[in-house]
């Protein structure tokens, strides 16, 4: 869970830490949103925290 949180809280993720995130057990849902700007994409990540669902906003560089 730390290391999930870690990914978060940083809120720009290279793509294999979104593939990390991805692969967490606690990670319920990872969906693309929208584009954030010209390099950047914004996904929805939800969370099972202790049996409470928690919503993030994450972006993810692509090329």
């Amino acid at each position: 869970m730390d290391r999930l949180l870690e990914l978060i809280n940083r809120k720009f993720l290279k793509d294999r830490e979104l593939l990390e995130l991805e692969d967490n057990d606690y990670v319920i849902s990872l969906e693309y949103l929208r584009p954030h700007n010209a390099h950047y994409k914004e996904y929805l990540v939800i969370i099972d925290n202790n049996g409470t669902q928690e919503e993030y906003i994450v972006c993810c560089k692509f090329k």
